[in-house]
């Protein structure tokens, strides 16, 4: 992240000194300046995480732009994003070993002739400058974009972000022969230009130092760089076999400023060597080892150690399961691989089914439906990805035949068992039968009755497990178990000749008995008309034939009227409770009013139900007699109206 400000950039000078990147350095071939200082043998910090600081460090011997070079550096342009600054350059001049300021021009400005690569970490508005830390190539100590002093426009490092507390690598090349200079971060932020340096920049004099300036203004952030001193082995290939006791060939793969004098190779076995690409090592035993190398540059410096694990492969054990252990025609079989290995990674399983000519490598497991019955032999192979090969391993098994079988199973009434019969339509031996007959009840006979508690459709399955451990398919059937319910209607009480309407349910069909006095005895709601006592039964039934019997009685009164009780007991005793009317042969009650002796109206009601339970807004009232008076009209739209009084006793 970038910050706005107008303030020093940090640059970093390279100068190429001397007659050839390989002569030997001095002991001390660096002069340095101002707030730079030496961390170790080929590390520099050229300014401090401190306001207004500056450094360079210059190497004293200057080299030949007529000569080709290739240098990388590590740098570390600290651990301030925000507030960060300024930058360092990499700069190729001809003046002096001691040249270098503070300010926005990261010591670079105002080097003429010269050469900078820089590495930008603030945003300074009069250098045209991006907001993300960049890196550009500019002659003759000017920084700004715009000028024609810009050679490459700025590219953005690190996604923006170069002062993240990390080291990155500064690879910068040049070509005499095409005039390509080039520099990259990190293999990845590349900036080129094609100049001619000797002729346009330096005047035709090939003879530069090279070196880095660094500074801070009014902000701050450290600022290093290391000549490459960076061991490396080469990565083993995937396909390279490391598998004991195979000799195994490392390469190195090193980078380094100068010339690399020495390597320091540890097998990790004990073993070392001293030469750049050692010959094919054997160890002594499968494992895993760490390989160590060191590298000893031409300035006397030796490096970090650099790391590479490797894994010499064991012998693999292969090995495998079924799944499920029972393998039945028609089902698709899993074979599982659980093969190990002590040093190596399993990558690759070569199954076998064996006089069949099926080969897989599928990784892990291998699936396969068996279509067809009797003796099989699977084979499993596995190889490690150090190369490693187990012996195969084979393992026989028979795949079965599975049982068919049906059923019957019939629709039935509530009050009959249904009869469940499970038939074995093969010539497979069954060892055992599952029934679901659908209401939670499971059975394992192959004949069987079952009476169900309530009509309804009943889903039944059933399947066979044979004396192999196979299961046949699930077969299914829908039954009907049919229930009636009949219901005639509550006892009532009926003026003589008064029409009473039947309400019979629970059936499909329905017929009352007797049929005196009936509309129609053979619907679920005819019409009696009564002069006296009489008692109907009401059959109800089923298309499939299941009845059950209910039975009404009548109670056949003279009137139309309305009778009142004259008394009540409202004391919680379930009876008595209420003071309620019963009107006989009314067919619509008007009122029916409760009033004490004051003349308030206690309870008022338009039915004969609930009646009144003596109390008033939730309070009993007193013994003693009240006054009520209910009015209606009768089947024969008569008005009928009763007054009357009823004593409350407690």
């Amino acid at each position: 992240m970038r910050t706005f400000r107008l303030t020093a950039i940090l640059i970093v000078v390279f100068c190429l000194c001397g007659r050839s990147t390989l002569i030997s350095q001095n002991v001390t071939p660096y002069h340095i300046n101002g707030n730079a200082y030496q961390e170790n043998c080929n590390c520099y910090t050229l300014t401090n995480d401190e306001f207004t600081q500056s450094g360079s460090v210059w190497n004293i011997n200057k080299i030949s732009l007529a000569q080709a070079f290739d240098f990388k550096f590590n740098v570390n342009l600290g651990c301030r994003d925000g507030d960060g600054a300024d930058g360092l350059v990499f700069v190729l001049q001809p003046i002096s070993t001691s040249i270098g300021s503070t300010g926005g021009g990261l010591g670079f400005q105002g080097i003429s002739p010269s050469i900078g690569i820089a590495i930008d970490t603030w945003q300074n508005f009069n250098d045209s400058d991006p907001s993300a830390d960049h890196l550009s190539i500019h002659k003759n100590g000017d920084l700004n974009h715009f000028s024609a002093n810009n050679l490459t426009p700025p590219i953005s490092l690190n996604g923006g972000n170069i002062e993240d507390c990390q080291w990155h690598v500064l690879h910068i090349v040049w070509n005499p022969a095409t005039k390509v200079l080039s520099a990259e971060v990190d293999g990845r932020d590349k900036v080129e230009t094609t100049v001619d340096l000797v002729a346009t920049v330096f005047n035709g004099d090939p003879q530069v130092f090279w070196g880095f300036t660094g500074s801070t203004g009014g902000s701050r952030n450290r600022q290093r760089f290391c000549t490459s001193l960076n061991p490396g082995i080469e990565a083993i290939q995937p396909d390279v076999i490391t598998c004991f006791p195979t000799p195994i060939l490392f390469t190195d793969s090193s980078a380094s400023f100068g010339q690399i004098l020495k390597w320091f190779w540890d097998f990790g076995d004990g073993k070392t060597d001293t030469v750049q690409n050692p010959p094919a090592h054997t160890y002594p035993r499968p494992g895993i080892y760490d390989v160590k190398l060191n590298i000893l540059g031409n300035n006397g410096c030796l490096s970090d150690t650099f790391k590479r694990q490797v894994v010499v492969g064991s012998k693999p054990v292969a090995r495998f399961d079924l799944e499920p252990e029972i393998a039945c025609e028609n089902a698709l079989i899993t074979f599982e691989d659980s093969s190990s290995v002590e040093y190596g990674s399993i990558n690759n399983w070569t199954w076998n089914l064996v006089g069949n000519s099926i080969t897989s490598t599928t990784e892990g497991q291998y699936l396969h439906q068996f279509n067809a019955t009797g003796p099989y032999e699977m084979q499993l192979l596995v190889q490690t990805k150090e190369g490693c090969v187990s012996d195969p391993v084979m393992k026989a098994f028979t795949v079965n035949p599975v049982p068919s079988i049906a059923m019957t199973a019939s629709d039935a009434c509530i009050t009959d068992a249904v009869s469940f019969v499970a038939t074995n339509t093969s010539a497979v031996p069954i060892a055992r039968w599952n029934w679901q007959l659908g209401d939670g009840t499971n059975t394992s006979r192959q004949t069987l009755q079952h009476r169900y508690d309530k009509g309804g459709e009943y889903n039944v399955n059933v399947y066979a497990v044979s004396t192999a451990g196979c299961a046949s398919d699930t077969i299914s059937d829908l039954i009907k178990i049919y229930e009636t319910n009949a219901f005639a209607g509550k006892d009532t009480v009926v003026a003589s000749g008064q029409p009473v309407q039947l309400n019979g349910r629970g059936g499909d069909s329905y017929l009352w008995s007797p049929a005196t006095g009936l509309s129609n005895p053979a619907i679920q709601n005819p019409i009696a008309i009564l002069q006296r006592d009489a008692q109907f039964i009401l059959t109800a039934s089923t298309s499939f034939g299941c009845e059950t019997s209910d039975t009404i009685k009548i109670k056949v009164v003279k009137g139309p009227a309305i009778y009142v009780p004259n008394a009540f007991s409202p004391n919680g005793d379930g009876h008595n409770d209420r003071f309620r009317f019963i009107p006989i042969g009314i067919k619509e009650v008007y009122y029916f009013r409760v009033f004490n002796r004051y003349g308030q109206l206690v309870y008022s009601a338009k039915n004969a139900e609930p009646g009144w339970d003596g109390l008033i807004n939730g309070k009993q009232q007193p013994t003693g007699t009240y006054v009520w008076v209910v009015s209606g009209k009768d089947y024969n739209d008569q008005i009928r109206t009763e007054r009357g009084t009823v004593q409350l006793v407690r």
